[in-house]
């Protein structure tokens, strides 16, 4: 009679935790398993976005190395900004359309309007977030940087290309700030300052420094 007095009560003790817990035991499956859910589909859409985002980047890189060639044409230049601005539309926190706009600015340069190729390094500049709290390497925003600076000096603002490269630490791209500069400080008529930044450039070791010492050359004494 004892056993049976001491069965009753463990199953009125479990009846009594179901009741006060029984609930909230359910509600805690519940959200894990919409969790593991929604985490599975979260990845599965954020693959196929990557892989879509992708897609269209390299179609911007085939289009745009026509463009090296010599080859881009009014046609083939109208579909590699159709292509670009549906990378721009449909992913714009993918880092392939940050390297896409780089892309997209050197072409820009290479038929002279420098206001839109300027339009998408400052948007590069200005958009470091990538998607879920990510940003990009930070030598890529360096390079826009440095590029757009050497925009601002084929448009003849040597001074905006001045504040443009010492707005920021240039990290590994020191000798390439170092000689725009020295670009910009010329243009300005500042030869000494000039002079002082190219060698500064030359002190880095750059690939280009015989270039660079002809400038400092064409300086002259």
């Amino acid at each position: 009679m004892a056993s049976y007095a001491n069965d009753e009560e463990q199953v009125e003790a479990l009846k009594r935790w179901w009741q006060e817990n029984g609930t909230s035991l359910l509600t805690g499956i519940v959200i894990v398993l919409v969790v593991l859910f929604g985490s599975r589909q979260w990845q599965g859409a954020q693959l196929a976005n990557a892989e879509a985002a992708s897609d269209l980047y390299e179609d911007v890189v085939q289009l745009a190395l026509l463009d090296q060639a010599n080859a881009l044409t009014a046609d083939s230049m109208a579909q590699l900004e159709s292509s670009y601005d549906e990378l721009r539309n449909e992913f714009v926190e993918s880092i392939y359309t940050r390297y896409a706009a780089m892309m997209m600015a050197t072409v820009y340069v290479n038929q002279e309007n420098y206001d839109q190729a300027a339009t998408e390094l400052n948007w590069i500049i200005d958009n470091p977030e990538l998607g879920f709290m990510q940003t990009a390497e930070e030598e890529l925003f360096l390079t826009a940087r440095l590029r757009l600076a050497r925009v601002k000096l084929a448009q003849g603002q040597a001074q905006e290309a001045l504040t443009i490269v010492s707005e920021v630490e240039p990290g590994a791209l020191a000798a390439g700030f170092a000689e725009v500069q020295g670009d910009a400080y010329l243009m300005l008529g500042q030869s000494e300052q000039a002079r002082s930044a190219y060698e500064r450039a030359i002190s880095l070791e750059p690939d280009n420094a015989s270039f660079i010492d002809l400038k400092i050359r064409g300086i002259g004494s």
